[in-house]
């Protein structure tokens, strides 16, 4: 028996005793990964607060205030214009069935935009002329359009698999499925790719086994995949905070996030081999090569809201608190695929026909869903050592197993479920941050923690760290902060899914960054 026979005999021994299950959860399962797709990253802010490590929730006076704890706002008294930009560079490392690769991505891009108004200060309503009033509060409204998360990067990978090739996928999920189906000129969803394959000649029906399949390719192939991510999420924010007597900050916001993903992969095989008699690789001969390229989007809009509050019990010591709400998602998704296949003019007897090269897609496959992101509950506390800097510590406390999913086109019990199994009732976020102030110069530091959501430890940790190093200048109308962030992330990625020796790519991945924002501050009398 062929090597390929044996692959075969394998897969349709697992097709046949747990394929029905697979495959009626194919079409809504992974939803639940979008916990960490949408919910799971750092805050953004200004050059100064990431500087910090992104500490701010209890420093107040800080443009960043807008989109995270609104009673920060009460601390101002002038109006601010602040532009943020950042440069980010990233480098990936890929490990493949004992092959290394790499790949790099640097984009740059403006990140922050906000504007605060002070609406009324000490003396009432902002105009010349009138006396102050100590015991009066002030109201002051803040603006932002921030970029919080990044979708950006550029992975790799190559080997060469000698255990299993796409085919042997095409395979496994097409078993069981009537020809009827697979051949049927009409795309049917959940079904597409293997009606592509079909007309391919990748798998073709055993007539003498109804819903069984095989394939003249016997060869292990050489694969590769890019994966290319792009878009991010923004979040424009609309606040306002008041301050009663310098002792007591109070704020409240509403937020409408901006969600654009987009990941395009394009899987490639070629070099087709197989062992003859002596034990030794040989071209088969048969099939080129197979490309294979999906195109995933996902784009909708959310919403929030946040009440926060700042209070000094003492001069020296600010202690903050606040409140996000979850965010109310609705999305839309998008998937399109493409296949190519080249043959050296192979004679396929059944059909009397000379297979060369093709290509074709499958429908675009379009749904809606609704995802409900965790709320988030953060204590935070600051210390000011005099006039020459002080030390930030925020906590978060989020339930990750609180989003949910909702569709009406496709079942979400089971990525529900999936999200109450996995995911932690209680995670917990650490971040703090260090500023020295050198007359008008400013040094900066910060670490900033995010755990990982998921509370079964498995090969790839999800949790991150983030260290940064800052500096700034402040004058009388401007200042400019300059931030440095690093954090290193791991990832893994299945070319697809077999039963014995799926193919898994492992990735490292370093980000780095470099923050720049400058504000500009108007007297108002």
């Amino acid at each position: 028996m062929s090597n390929k026979h044996i692959k075969f005999s394998l897969t349709l021994f697992f097709a046949l005793f747990i394929h029905s299950d697979l495959f009626s959860q194919q079409q809504s399962y992974g939803y639940y990964k979008d916990v960490l797709k949408f919910s799971h990253f750092f805050n953004g802010g200004s050059a100064r607060v990431q500087a910090i490590g992104g500490a701010s929730y209890s420093l107040g006076g800080d443009i960043s205030s807008i989109s995270l704890n609104p009673a920060g706002l009460g601390f101002f008294n002038k109006k601010v214009f602040s532009l943020g930009y950042n440069s980010n560079k990233i480098n990936n490392t890929s490990l493949f069935i004992g092959e290394s690769s790499s790949s790099e991505k640097s984009f740059q891009q403006i990140n922050n935009i906000s504007i605060l108004l002070p609406v009324k200060n000490r003396s009432g309503y902002f105009s010349p002329g009138v006396s102050e009033c100590p015991d009066c509060s002030k109201l002051n409204i803040g603006i932002s359009y921030i970029r919080i998360k990044d979708f950006t990067n550029d992975r790799y990978y190559r080997g060469y698999n000698d255990n299993n090739s796409i085919i042997d996928y095409f395979l496994y999920d097409a078993q069981g499925v009537p020809l009827s189906q697979i051949s049927n000129s009409e795309p049917i969803q959940g079904i597409g790719l293997l009606q592509e394959a079909y007309d391919h000649y990748l798998i073709n029906p055993d007539l003498d086994l109804p819903g069984s399949y095989f394939s003249f390719v016997g060869g292990f192939p050489l694969q590769e995949e890019r994966i290319i991510n792009d878009g991010g999420i923004n979040k424009f924010s609309l606040s306002a905070g008041t301050n009663i007597n310098d002792k007591i900050f109070l704020g409240f916001g509403t937020s409408i996030y901006f969600i654009n993903y987009e990941q395009t992969r394009e899987f490639y095989e070629s070099q087709y081999e197989i062992l003859n008699d002596d034990g030794a690789w040989e071209f088969e001969g048969i099939l080129d090569f197979i490309n294979l390229k999906d195109i995933f989007k996902i784009k909708g809009n959310g919403v929030s809201t946040s009440i926060g509050i700042i209070f000094k019990p003492i001069n020296e010591l600010n202690i903050g608190l606040n409140f996000e709400s979850k965010t109310k998602y609705l999305l839309k998704e998008e998937l399109d695929s493409e296949i190519e296949t080249n043959y050296f003019d192979y004679y396929f007897q059944p059909e009397d026909t000379i297979l060369g090269n093709s290509i074709s897609g499958t429908a675009l496959s379009v749904s809606q869903y609704n995802f409900s992101s965790p709320s988030k509950f953060t204590i935070a506390s600051s210390y000011f050592i005099k006039k020459y800097g002080f030390i930030s510590a925020d906590i978060d406390f989020i339930n990750y197993s609180s989003a949910r999913i909702q569709s009406y086109d496709f079942n979400h019990y089971p990525d529900n479920q999936e999200i109450i199994n996995i995911y932690k009732s209680l995670a917990i976020n650490y971040r703090f941050g260090i500023e020295a102030r050198l007359e008008k110069f400013y040094l900066r530091a910060g670490y900033n923690y995010l755990s990982d959501p998921n509370r079964i430890s498995g090969s790839i940790n999800n949790e991150k760290i983030k260290k940064s190093l800052g500096i700034g200048y402040l004058s009388k109308g401007i200042n400019l902060d300059i931030a440095y962030t690093s954090f290193n992330s791991d990832s893994r990625l299945s070319s697809y899914p077999i039963p014995f020796n799926e193919p898994i790519a492992n990735f490292s991945t370093k980000n780095r960054a470099v923050i720049i924002t400058l504000g500009i501050r108007i007297n108002n009398r």
